[in-house]
């Protein structure tokens, strides 16, 4: 995903320093190189939103069953230490969580292109509107850069504790499992103080956490940039 973004910025970049050598801004009243830029920029857009359209399912689906994986294999030792061995299968409680899961990383991934060509664009139209110089359009269009990329991570560390909490819930469910403790992961810079407070407490895994910050019943990673994770209890018809 990374690299398709910075696919994207280069292109921008080497279409818009042509675009406006071309068409530079004019002080008279001339309106044609502001037309012939929106119309180049509206191509351009189209042409990236149609990349990531296309890429975003096939992105989102080798994401999500290599942390759907990652999740069962984790499930699968804490168990086998606590003196049973399963074998996970994809059930249709689990299929449907990947494919809820999945709808939202489509959806995410497909967010990224339209958010930052609409920055690219009114960086652009200011520019001519004030008849700025290319070097200072090209600086503010690389400035945009970054906040592309940041978000391109933070949907994928915050969708990766989401598929984590979806489908731990879902395997817990499918084998009885009740009730699991909340694990804070102490992870981040400024914790939610909610949830440092719940480390350690149990939960229905039918339910959730309630969370009074949120006003609602939460389950661990499912807030955005939430790392908490959870620890199943055992059942006492599973013990040996």
């Amino acid at each position: 995903m990374l690299a398709l973004i910075d696919e994207m910025h280069t292109s921008v970049l080497h279409w818009v320093r042509a675009t406006y050598r071309a068409e530079p801004p004019l002080i008279a009243q001339d309106a044609s190189p502001v037309r012939v830029m929106r119309m180049k920029m509206k191509a351009l857009a189209l042409r990236w939103q149609e990349r990531f359209d296309d890429a975003a399912p096939k992105i989102a689906e080798a994401y999500l069953k290599g942390s759907f994986k990652a999740t069962d294999s984790a499930m699968r030792a804490a168990l086998k230490d606590a003196g049973w061995t399963i074998k996970f299968e994809m059930t249709p409680v689990v299929r449907e969580a990947f494919e809820a899961s999945l709808a939202e990383n489509v959806g995410l991934i497909r967010s990224i292109p339209e958010q930052y060509l609409q920055q690219v664009q009114g960086a652009v139209m200011r520019s001519y509107t004030r008849g700025r110089d290319l070097q200072s359009l090209v600086a503010s269009l690389k400035a945009l850069y970054p906040a592309a990329s940041n978000r391109a991570v933070l949907i994928a560390r915050d969708q990766s504790n989401k598929a984590n909490s979806v489908v731990t819930q879902a395997r817990q469910t499918e084998l009885g499992i009740t009730e699991s403790i909340w694990m804070h992961s102490h992870a981040g810079k400024t914790p939610r103080p909610t949830h440092v407070a719940m480390n350690g407490k149990r939960y229905p895994v039918d339910r959730g956490m309630w969370d009074s910050a949120v006003q609602r019943f939460i389950f661990p990673g499912e807030e955005i940039n939430c790392r908490c994770t959870s620890r199943s209890i055992l059942p006492f018809q599973f013990s040996k």
